[in-house]
């Protein structure tokens, strides 16, 4: 009889420790499922005003911004999730929307650094700023992390990030890159990579 009770006992711990890698490998872990559903964490948005000569682009890979007349989008390939680039002649931004997103907190190795929370589409972010010196003159640094934009659809509990970064011509042209962010709204993200 207690050799019966040592392979069962053995058999259950192997499937504990085999479901917790599981659990572990898909994101429950690094990502635990949260509780809250997706429609209360959007209902507390609050309203932005856009000017009316910005126009709306749609990335089709799960958020939209609005941008100043001459910004420009291209979405990028990879592998594991959307990348693209956001231009315009007084900026360049590139941005990363997947589980494995940058949380940018290498900046705060550059002068000037700071950083400021702040609600994406009632959504938690983070916004990173400093000043970078290159042999043409300072540029500006600015960059946005948001670690649970939204619910991946295929892989129940676990967020896509949001990450965009990069600089600008001047502080006045990073400050339009962050009303730019805080007009980003989020969908539900489907086969994402």
């Amino acid at each position: 009889m207690s050799r019966s009770f040592a392979l069962i006992a053995a058999a259950v711990l192997t499937l504990l420790v085999l479901g917790g890698f599981a659990y572990w490998a898909l994101g429950g872990l690094v990502h635990p499922r949260v509780a809250v559903p997706l429609s209360a964490v959007r209902s507390p948005i609050a309203a932005i005003e856009v000017p009316a000569d910005w126009q709306k682009i749609d990335t089709k890979q799960g958020f939209s911004f609005y941008a100043p007349p001459g910004t420009h989008f291209q979405p990028l390939q990879r592998e594991d999730s959307f990348v693209g680039e956001i231009s315009s002649p007084t900026f360049m931004l590139q941005y990363d929307f997947g589980f494995y997103s940058n949380d940018l907190s290498d900046a705060k190795n550059n002068p000037d650094y700071s950083e400021e929370s702040v609600s994406i589409y009632g959504r938690n972010g983070l916004v990173r700023r400093a000043t970078l010196q290159s042999e043409a003159g300072p540029h500006y640094f600015v960059g946005l992390y948001v670690r649970e934009a939204v619910f991946h659809s295929d892989y129940p509990g676990r967020w896509a990030a949001l990450e965009i970064h990069g600089t600008a011509v001047s502080a006045q042209d990073r400050a339009t890159v962050e009303r730019i962010f805080k007009t980003i709204q989020f969908e539900t993200v489907k086969n994402a990579k």
